[in-house]
């Protein structure tokens, strides 16, 4: 072999191995995850899906919007078959599918690995952040196939378009972020009419030109998320999710990438936007094509993805699946107009260091925590756990209905369900009106001094769970209608003066389980 095949052949083998490595990375539950395996395993035991929630008290009355039920069941059944390693395998079968696509539409733009290989890695280890036990999994590995098929058709390959409306029924049967395959379409579109455009054909016919593909493929993939439980309602509640703010104002993955809440998130997205940024100026300005979209265009369709990361951390991966095939396909078209530039090879050497240090923290992380188990700590569920306070609950046998912090519902659902039903849980607005949610944040978030002590009582309910750093439990200490029955580091315990509850109760033992059984 040569010298030129032995280094493709090392970067080729860099790429695989740190996409495994970032396929591996993320063992961590999510605060919904209970929730998800809870609501998979009612639909498969009951054979179908329902639109009244079992588990909660204050949700009589209100329809229960199934929207992700597809994947609920398949975690479950990963969950019930093989237990936490199911979990994990499937989590890597889905991010292996993401990363293959996204691999696949970077070769596309270009064969050179040098390019590639380190725009890759650096989307490799941004994206794997989010490779969480959750629905949106489902989203990120059908986007990356929208965005390679896509791909291939604006660069003149064979492309099989009639796949994509097949993958959007279930996509749209899986979770709500099937949106973002219809916007990379429109994207897709955008950059078939700038190519017209450029190419100097004018008037309906010039721009129509080459995209009647892309519109039947938008209108049968559009047709296609009809193709549901709940019909033309599953847009009403998408509609409703993207336009209200309280997710904007209450979690942190809703909120901007910032170095306080999300470091890792802040950090990658910026090391992408500036990637982005020194290439697509290159490559804007020297780059003179003849036969497809002017790098101007290829770059201005990842700005709104870009700016839609810096403001909502859960669009990062979202934006790095799209940007990152930009990014190869400008630098390969740089390289070859100014290839003997030495600004432009200095520049690159640089931004390709940088690119991989991700991939090389994820490797310590994953060096550092090899077993393949899935972490169940404390700062799962916030800076608090609640452990202690189900394991007394279930010690005691004590059932009712218990006022909750909304990012504790699904633990709880989990453990004491059908004994102890919750009042709030991290199904949000599919199933609770946006007045209630707020009620529940503010109730367990607001200062001592303004908090709404009666929100509890507007219920049903006969206990009452709260965080120990909550600014409501001092209220709460003094309030003589109710009794305090457990307590320790983590959260309190109370039950409704009146209610039926003995007086005394065994304690748990003292020590918390770390990871998901």
């Amino acid at each position: 072999m040569t010298g030129r095949a032995v280094a493709r052949a090392a970067l080729h083998a860099f790429a695989l191995v740190s996409a495994a490595v970032c396929l591996y990375s993320m063992r961590r539950a999510d605060p919904d995850l209970w929730g998800y395996l809870s609501a998979g395993r009612l639909f498969v035991e009951q054979g179908g899906l329902t639109t009244h929630d079992p588990f909660a008290y204050t949700s009589s009355g209100s329809h229960w919007v199934t929207f992700e039920y597809g994947a609920h069941i398949v975690l479950w059944l990963a969950y019930r078959f093989a237990g936490p390693l199911g979990l994990i395998a499937l989590k890597c079968l889905l991010g292996g599918i993401v990363l293959y696509f996204v691999a696949a539409a970077m070769r596309i733009t270009t064969r050179n690995p040098h390019i590639w290989v380190p725009v890759f890695v650096l989307c490799a280890s941004t994206i794997s952040r989010f490779f969480l036990f959750r629905p949106q999994l489902f989203t990120f590995a059908f986007f990356a196939l929208f965005v390679a098929i896509l791909f291939r058709f604006l660069l003149e390959r064979r492309a099989m378009l009639w796949v994509l409306p097949l993958v959007m029924v279930a996509w749209a049967n899986t979770h709500g972020g099937f949106v973002a395959g219809l916007g990379a379409i429109g994207l897709a579109i955008g950059l078939r009419i700038s190519e017209n455009l450029s190419g100097g054909q004018t008037g309906v016919r010039g721009l129509t030109a080459g995209t009647r593909a892309l519109w039947l493929t938008l209108a049968a993939c559009f047709a296609a998320t009809f193709v549901n439980p709940m019909g033309a309602r599953l847009w009403g509640y998408v509609l409703t999710e993207l336009t209200h703010g309280t997710n904007r104002r209450y979690t942190v993955e809703w909120g901007p990438a910032s170095l306080n809440t999300d470091a890792w998130s802040a950090l990658a997205i910026t090391l992408v936007a500036t990637l982005f940024v020194a290439v697509a100026w290159f490559a804007c300005r020297h780059v003179k094509l003849r036969a497809a979209a002017p790098p101007i265009f290829w770059a201005l369709s990842c700005v709104p993805l870009i700016a839609m990361a810096f403001v909502s951390v859960r669009h990062v991966p979202i934006a790095a699946i799209w940007v990152g095939p930009v990014i190869t396909l400008l630098a390969s078209r740089a390289l070859l107009a100014v290839g003997d530039s030495p600004a432009f090879r200095r520049t690159w050497f640089v931004l390709r260091g940088l690119a991989v240090l991700p991939a090389c923290l994820t490797f310590a992380v994953v060096f550092a925590q090899p077993v393949a188990a899935i972490s169940a700590d404390g700062t799962v569920l916030g800076s608090r756990h609640p452990c202690r306070a189900v394991a007394f609950l279930k010690a005691n046998h004590l059932a009712g209905n218990v006022f909750n912090p909304l990012w504790w519902g699904s633990y709880i659902t989990w453990e004491l369900y059908p004994a102890v039903r919750v009042s709030m849980d991290g199904r949000n607005i599919s199933l609770f009106p946006d007045r209630m949610v707020v009620e529940n944040f503010d109730f367990y978030l607001k200062d001592a001094a303004t908090v709404d002590v009666e929100a509890p009582l507007r219920y049903d309910s006969s206990l009452l769970m709260i965080p120990a750093d909550s600014p409501v439990l001092r209220r709460i200490e003094t309030d003589s209608r109710w009794r305090r029955i457990f307590g320790d580091a983590d959260a309190a315990v109370y039950v409704r003066v009146g209610a039926d509850y003995p007086s005394t109760f065994a304690l748990p033992p003292a020590a918390c389980v770390t990871i998901l059984q």
